[in-house]
């Protein structure tokens, strides 16, 4: 297996986004009946949540965001069903509403996709005040993706998640240097004054234009996955710092 640098998946990414592919077709066409627009309400925040990895909280950070936003709020899951972390997650079904299933958790709406093929459609229209995205890199980023493939340059808010590994601290060092812009980090485990000294050599790499912030883990979820259950304090309170440093972020 080729190692490639960082610098090379940087120039690879912009090519992707130019169409420039030598050999080859000069451009890779959506999927069929893959919608490329979205436009949310003017009053709508929207906030990418963008895993870096499969299986590292991005739903959980997600959630907990949408939760300490006390304010009406959605999360938009952009998975199959088969990878839904939020199967499990309402407190109340309220049906499906063309291509997506939703689900409520007092203020937090949870919108996920019916379907079982690749392509996410597009989100509903909606009056809620904030909308986060639930997406990984893979998904918004290959070919195919519709809408999501303009997340990441459209969106002033993007949140790369992770966790407090070394391959995870790799993993946000190359997406945030795909991204090519300002983005905060979210690290999901022990808080940067607690990783390991190999940890904290990796994290170096990371841009400085990548403000990086803690979310802690929770071994109840890590069996159970998420519930109706209301998410644990810890969770929202890490979740209140994220949400206030985005505040300062200009929209």
């Amino acid at each position: 297996m080729t190692a490639h640098s960082v610098a090379e998946l940087r120039e690879a990414w912009r090519a992707i986004e130019a169409g420039e592919f030598a050999p080859g077709p000069r451009s890779t066409p959506a999927a069929p009946g893959a919608a490329t627009v979205w436009t949310p309400v003017p009053s709508e925040r929207v906030v990418a949540v963008v895993g870096c990895a499969g299986g590292v909280g991005t739903s959980t950070l997600a959630l907990a965001l949408a939760t300490a936003a006390a304010a009406p709020a959605r999360v938009v899951e952009c998975c199959s069903p088969l990878a839904s972390g939020f199967s499990a997650a309402a407190n109340a079904e309220l049906g499906t509403e063309g291509p997506w299933r939703r689900g409520s958790r007092g203020d937090v709406l949870l919108e996920r996709p019916t379907g079982t093929d690749a392509i996410v459609p597009v989100p509903t229209r909606s009056a809620v005040e904030w909308t986060f995205v639930d997406t990984n890199w893979t998904t918004v980023s290959g070919p195919g993706a519709g809408w999501l493939g303009s997340v990441l340059r459209t969106l002033d808010d993007v949140v790369l998640v992770t966790n407090g590994t070394v391959p995870g601290v790799r993993r946000l060092e190359s997406c945030a240097e795909l991204l090519g812009r300002d983005a905060l980090g979210v690290v999901v485990g022990p808080t940067t004054k607690r990783w390991p000294r190999p940890v904290k050599v990796a994290a170096a790499g990371i841009p400085a234009r990548v403000h990086i912030a803690d979310f802690p883990l929770d071994s109840r979820l890590q069996v159970t996955g998420l519930t109706p259950d209301p998410l644990p304090a810890s969770l929202l309170k890490a979740a209140q710092n994220v949400l206030a440093l985005l505040r300062k972020e200009p929209t």
